[in-house]
């Protein structure tokens, strides 16, 4: 639908494998209760949990319990009290599946899903805006002499601490790809900042909240390019594929026909980085009989959230056309920034940095983290 100068697009967007967008809270073995028989997760609503322990003359021994400095779990603390399943509708917020997490020896701590202030999980507008942001990154990398950005890159100061590693030369390198709109002050003299971002002509709204069943435990799994998994005792709240979010796109015409983009490359460059993403780093790693498909079938592949790894959000092997150049970049990068994680093999051994690929299991199945299909329709 259009406003004048504006169009409106309906965005279905499908997660094709677990996708997780952290709130950035934590919560310990005391904070959740985990049923390991049943398989599920369930998450209390702590002013209502604190009511019904005060009911039961159990505020005490809970706050006993919280100081111990055992990190026992609440579901101990629980039938010790003897709380019971029935009694969970009293002070339970909501309830998800363990997933593998039922199996996992080492589970202590959930990353928790965002979540809006009823307490539903949501997709924020500003995580899909950024990831189209990178592919058109890309897509303008494709066009254009960027010699002296690759230069720039290539000569910046390695003794810097890895903060300040190449935080201006890709600051510059951001400024030249995404300030193109060329508005100009009363005195003729170009903007500088956002006025001129390109990306203000793109917006998009926060997804409609979806329910917590379309939740999941999910664990984190690095896989070599040779196969091997290295599983790590880190456990995402996650969204389970198969997952629907619907959110509204909005195009302001006149800016992005300033930069020659309307609904049809926006689509074009997400498949364009997709290809790349699997041309320059997915093929080198070994695949899995187990391993599930999650191939856009209606819309375009778009990689989202948190957990998918350092190529998904970022162009560093968009920047050059020969691929040895950017994976030697990637290789420095990867060594200034984790020393200590085994990447100066990285690009001589390996052919990947970085030399893993973040996967997770889910029914039994190995998925990369993050994929989605992205369907945009007009209203």
């Amino acid at each position: 639908m259009r406003f004048c100068h504006l169009e409106r697009l309906n965005i279905t967007l499908r997660s094709l494998s677990p996708v997780f967008i952290g709130s950035g809270e934590r919560l310990s073995k005391k904070e959740y209760i985990f049923d390991p028989r049943k398989g599920m997760i369930y998450f209390p609503d702590f002013p209502r949990l604190v009511a019904f322990l005060k009911s039961r003359s159990l505020l005490p021994a809970y706050q006993d319990y919280l100081l111990q400095a055992r990190n026992n779990d609440f579901r101990s603390f629980l039938d010790q009290n003897r709380i019971t399943e029935s009694d969970y509708p009293s002070f339970v917020s909501y309830s998800i599946e363990a997933g593998e997490v039922a199996r996992a020896p080492n589970f202590r701590e959930v990353l928790t899903f965002i979540k809006d202030a009823r307490g539903l999980p949501y997709i924020p507008g500003s995580s899909v805006k950024g990831a189209i942001r990178t592919a058109l990154a890309a897509y303008f990398l494709k066009k254009g002499d960027w010699n002296r950005s690759r230069q720039e890159i290539e000569r910046a100061d390695r003794s810097l601490p890895p903060r300040k590693y190449l935080a201006r030369e890709t600051g510059n390198l951001e400024n030249r790809i995404f300030n193109r709109l060329e508005f100009k002050d009363r005195n003729g003299v170009f903007i500088k900042g956002a006025v001129n971002d390109l990306m203000r002509g793109l917006r998009i709204s926060d997804s409609a909240p979806l329910s917590p069943e379309n939740l999941v435990l999910t664990g984190k799994y690095d896989r070599m390019p040779d196969g091997a998994v290295n599983r790590l005792p880190i456990f995402r709240e996650s969204l389970k594929p198969g997952s629907e979010a619907r959110l509204t796109m909005t195009l302001d015409l006149p800016v992005l026909a300033k930069v020659g983009l309307n609904k049809k490359n926006i689509e074009e460059a997400l498949h364009a980085f997709s290809d790349q993403h699997y041309e320059n780093f997915e093929q080198y790693f070994a695949e899995s009989s187990e391993d599930a498909p999650t191939a856009a079938q209606q819309g375009v592949d778009l990689i989202l959230g948190g957990g998918a790894g350092y190529v998904s959000k970022t162009v560093t092997y968009n920047l050059y056309p020969e691929r040895e150049r950017a994976l030697a970049l990637a290789g420095r990068i990867m060594v200034k920034q984790f020393p200590r994680h085994g990447h100066t093999k990285d690009a001589a051994v390996h052919k990947s940095a970085p030399h893993t690929i973040k996967t997770t299991m889910y029914k039994g199945q190995y998925y990369q983290m993050g994929r989605c299909e992205l369907i945009l329709e007009s209203e």
